[in-house]
Parts: structure tokens; C-alpha cells; sequence
């Protein structure tokens, strides 16, 4: 891929995520129809519509507009910002390239009945947008290799602010101790917050660092789903023998908890919104 990385720092970055996806492409099982997020896509659909609006991102972000306002959410999966942000927006454009998050998100607006909502079907370096008052994007920069370009169109595309959100640690840490147990080999770490915190200066962005609340994933319903989800983090194909493998190493790493099961290691993500003003 031809990037426009120029920082030292830009270029450890992408070379950090074409290791992470070298790895995952040499591991990589046959997969149903290639989209990744389809078999999680429910994980990022967001809870009920008075318990979103009362999410702390959410109201955060509402103190940066007002209703006359617009917000383009980037990378917006199944809509857990951009469907309880479209109460206090004028519009909200989502930008997501994965069918599954896309059907997630157009079914949950139709049932909240959120009628100022744009979702547009493609990734974020090839979108085409107007600026938007506040562009939020909500962890998607851990896989980007062409951060430089990736960052500065988030800026270009911001009438008043961008806030990026991150997790402190990996979003995918939960499932890091399967690797060596499944695939024999330790997973390769993404970028996170630290790298993020040491990028923007190099682009000439000063921003405020905003704590949100812990965040815990909801637990899997049933065995099967961790089973599931679990293959579908490691690019396992269901029939194969490592998913009988990941099967055998579920039933020791799995502990039962109120509303189903967890990974007996799991530990609260904490969030920042990392903020800058454009305008």
C-alpha cells in the first residue's frame, strides 16, 4: 500500500499494523464472506435507546454542539454514537465500510425511529463528505497504516473539533492469551493511546485528554457465542481443528458471570476522548 507517512513516529506506526496484518493474513482460515465484523456486529449495536443517550461518551460529546449542528461519526460500526448522538444533532453522517455493522446500525435507527441519519458505505480514506461541525471517530485508528493521511483528513473534514476515542491498552485485549494457546505464536500489539499521544504533536495538533468511564464488554450469552466470537477474533474457520483446539482452551478460560460467560481474565477498558479544535 502506497502511504504518505512522513514522521518517524507515523512510519513506526504503520509498520506496527502491516506486522499486526502480516501475521493475521498468514493465520487467516477460510472466513464465510470476508467481512470480519458480521459475526460481532451485535456487540457494537448499542443497548437501549434511554441507556445510550445516558452513556458518558455520548453526553461528552453533546456538550461540543448544538442542535443546529452536524456530527460525522467515522468508522461508526453498528452506531453506538452515531444513533443516540442524532438527538442532539441536526444530522449525523456515519461512515462505515462493513455490511454487517451497516445492517446493524440502518435496522436500530429504524427502530428507534432516528430520521436525521446519513450512513454512507465506505472506508474513511476513500469517503467522500462535507465538513461536518464535530467529526467523532471511536477506535478505529489501531489498524490504519496511513495515520498521517487518516488523521489530517479527520482535521480537513472538522468545521469546530475532532474527538478521537481510544482505549489506554489493545481493544482486542481480552483475547491476546487465546493466541498462544490456538496459534502457537504471542499476538503482534496494535497502537494505542501512548502511540496516539506521541503522534499528534508530530503533526502540529495539541489536544486535551478526556477520561470516560470504565468500560467492560458485555458478556457472552452462551458458550457457543464465545466460541463464535472468539474464531472470529482469530480468523478461525468453525470446522477446522483449531476451532476444536479454541473449543478445549474455552472451557478453562471461561467463568460464568450474571448474564453469561467471561473470559476469567478480563479487565475494564479505560477510555479517552482525545480532542482538538479545527476551527
Amino acid at each position: 500500500m502506497q502511504t504518505t507517512n512522513q514522521t518517524s513516529i507515523g512510519k513506526g506506526w504503520q509498520r506496527a499494523v502491516e506486522l499486526e496484518h502480516a501475521q493475521s493474513d498468514r493465520l487467516r482460515e477460510d472466513l464465510d464472506d470476508g467481512d470480519f465484523w458480521k459475526p460481532v456486529a451485535h456487540r457494537f449495536t448499542p443497548p437501549s435507546k434511554e441507556e445510550a443517550a445516558n452513556d458518558d461518551t455520548v453526553v461528552q460529546l453533546s456538550n461540543l454542539i448544538s442542535s443546529n449542528e452536524t456530527v460525522l461519526d467515522v468508522g461508526a460500526g453498528a452506531g453506538r454514537i452515531a444513533l443516540p448522538i442524532a438527538d442532539h444533532a441536526k444530522h449525523v453522517t456515519a461512515v462505515e465500510p462493513s455490511k454487517g455493522m451497516r445492517e446493524r446500525m440502518a435496522q436500530t435507527a429504524e427502530v428507534w425511529g432516528v430520521s436525521n441519519l446519513s450512513i454512507i458505505d465506505s472506508e474513511w480514506q476513500h469517503a467522500e463528505v462535507e465538513p461536518h461541525d464535530l467529526v467523532v471517530c471511536a477506535h478505529v485508528v489501531y489498524t490504519v497504516q496511513d495515520i498521517e493521511f487518516f488523521i489530517q483528513k479527520l482535521s480537513a473534514s472538522a468545521k469546530k473539533h475532532v474527538a478521537l476515542i481510544s482505549f489506554k491498552r489493545p481493544a482486542m485485549a481480552q483475547y491476546l492469551p487465546l493466541w498462544d494457546s490456538v496459534h502457537g505464536e504471542a499476538r503482534i500489539a496494535l497502537p494505542s493511546l501512548l502511540e496516539i499521544e506521541q503522534f499528534l504533536p508530530a503533526l502540529d495538533i495539541s489536544y486535551e485528554k478526556i477520561p470516560l468511564d470504565t468500560w467492560i464488554s458485555r458478556p457472552f450469552k452462551t458458550i457457543e457465542q464465545a466460541q463464535t466470537e472468539s474464531q472470529a477474533r482469530l480468523f478461525i474457520s468453525p470446522d477446522s481443528e483449531k476451532a476444536q483446539v479454541l473449543a478445549r482452551v474455552l472451557e478453562d478460560s471461561l467463568v460464568e458471570v450474571e448474564g453469561g460467560y467471561r473470559f476469567k481474565w478480563s479487565e475494564p477498558h479505560q477510555p479517552f476522548i482525545v480532542l482538538w479544535n479545527t476551527g
